[in-house]
C-alpha cells in the first residue's frame, strides 16, 4: 500500500485542527467585534500555512514525514521576531496566543 494516503490523511487532520482552532477565534471574535480583524488575520495567516506545509508535504512520503513538517514549520514560525515585517510570518500564532 502506499504511503500516499496515510499521508494526506495525515496533513487533512492536522490542517483540520488548526481550522477548528480558526472557528473557536472566529466565533469568540464575533462576541467582540473588535477582534474580527485578528480572526480575519489568523484565516489569512492559516491560508499561507496551509499552502506552505502542502508543497513541504508534496516532497515527504510517509505519514512521520507530514507530521513533521507541521512540527518543523511551526518551529521556525516560534523563531521568527515579533518586529513588524517579520510579525506577519507569525499572525495566526500570536492571535491564537491571545485568544
Amino acid at each position: 500500500m502506499s504511503p500516499q494516503p496515510a499521508r494526506n490523511l495525515v496533513h487533512l487532520l492536522l490542517l483540520g485542527a488548526w481550522a477548528a482552532l480558526g472557528l473557536l477565534v472566529t466565533l469568540g471574535a464575533l462576541a467582540h467585534p473588535a477582534a474580527l480583524p485578528g480572526a480575519g488575520a489568523f484565516w489569512l495567516w492559516f491560508v499561507g500555512f496551509a499552502v506552505a506545509t502542502s508543497l513541504l508535504i508534496a516532497r515527504t512520503g510517509t505519514p512521520l514525514g507530514a507530521l513533521g513538517v507541521h512540527l518543523g514549520v511551526l518551529l521556525l514560525l516560534a523563531l521568527v521576531p515579533r518586529v513588524f515585517p517579520l510579525s506577519l510570518l507569525r499572525a495566526g500564532l500570536d492571535v491564537l496566543g491571545r485568544a
